[in-house]
């Protein structure tokens, strides 16, 4: 049967038209070979993997060669362990090479600088009322004296060398008065001299007594407005002992000019430096006062004299002001001091 289907092939080949045999192939190949491509199945295109970013470079340590004294002690303690184990002599010879000269040892950090530690300020000395009276009483008590005239008493105190200041009530018209000083060396009792008044002044209540002395002077300074409401401590008699001084502490009500001490008279405020007009610049105080402490020192904070005490604040009524104590600034003893000195009455001046 097979051979019959081959005849009638050939035959039939053989009565058609010519065959381009190359043509066929190609053609044939041609075809086949797109059937195979088009069989073929392209690859996904994969994404491309995202740039990772560099790891950032770390600072090498820096390497510090190991004290010799420590690579002994590493060398001698290996060569132990491996001696126990029966090969000392091959880590005799191979230690000086495994032990390594050099160590990663972190870099020292530089120490801070250690910062100055502040030096404790002191704190300011606050002086109470009672400590500060106590101090300026203890500097100036042997500098303030008794003075007597008969059975009345008042105060004085050391202005200047051979010179005590008092008030002119005190001395009245007398020409010598019995001065009293406190003995030394704080014990009580007191010595008599006796002293020569000179010059008197009945307007500001001052008088000049003329006295031998080796006591040092008091200080002073004049005062103004601006010490209303500063510390006062006053020194004198009240108590009648001579040669202990009493004291009494307060504070400036105001500073006043008057025409005079003899009774008060309301007037203007007094600043430091301006013209007195021959008015009288009185300090008004609430330190107490008693008979007896007429013509004594008035201290500030500071142990200044800035005036001496001659009587108390009267209303128009005539009545006592209670509390409310006067003294003649120092600006006004200043203003006649050495007019005094020479035995003159500076009353109407």
């Amino acid at each position: 049967m097979k051979r019959f289907f081959l005849i009638i092939l050939v035959l039939t080949i053989s009565c058609s038209e010519p065959i381009d045999i190359d043509a066929t192939i190609d053609a044939i190949a041609l075809r086949i070979a797109r059937d195979n491509i088009d069989k073929i199945s392209t690859a996904t295109p994969q994404p491309m993997p995202t740039i990772q970013p560099s790891a950032t470079p770390q600072p090498t340590p820096t390497i510090v060669p190991l004290p010799l004294d420590l690579i002994i002690k590493i060398a001698e303690e290996k060569a132990f362990e491996a001696a126990y184990s029966g090969d000392l002599y091959v880590v005799e010879e191979a230690l000086p090479t495994l032990v390594p000269l050099l160590a990663p040892i972190p870099t020292p950090q530089p120490t801070p600088t250690p910062q100055p530690t502040s030096t404790p300020q002191p704190m300011p000395e606050v002086i109470e009322g009672s400590q500060l009276a106590y101090n300026i009483y203890q500097e100036n008590k042997s500098k303030v004296l008794m003075i007597t005239v008969g059975n009345s008493a008042g105060t004085g105190w050391v202005l200047e060398d051979g010179w005590i200041i008092t008030n002119e009530h005190v001395v009245g018209n007398n020409k010598l008065v019995l001065v009293h000083f406190p003995l030394e060396n704080n014990t009580p009792g007191s010595t008599t001299i006796q002293g020569e008044v000179f010059g008197v002044d009945k307007k500001r209540d001052i008088a000049a007594i003329k006295i031998d002395h080796n006591l040092e002077p008091i200080k002073t300074r004049i005062a103004d407005v601006n010490d209303i409401g500063r510390q006062v401590v006053t020194l004198g008699y009240s108590a009648g002992n001579s040669g202990v001084p009493s004291s009494h502490s307060g504070i400036i009500s105001y500073v006043k000019t008057a025409s005079t001490t003899l009774g008060f008279e309301k007037g203007k405020s007094y600043y430091k430096d301006d013209p007195l007009n021959k008015s009288v610049s009185i300090i008004v105080f609430d330190a107490a006062a008693d008979p007896g402490d007429s013509g004594g020192p008035i201290f500030d904070d500071n142990g200044l004299a800035i005036g001496m005490v001659y009587g108390f604040l009267e209303s128009t009524g005539g009545k006592r002001t209670t509390g409310q104590q006067m003294g003649t600034n120092f600006a006004s003893i200043e203003q006649v001091w050495e007019e005094l000195k020479l035995g003159n009455d500076t009353t109407f001046k």
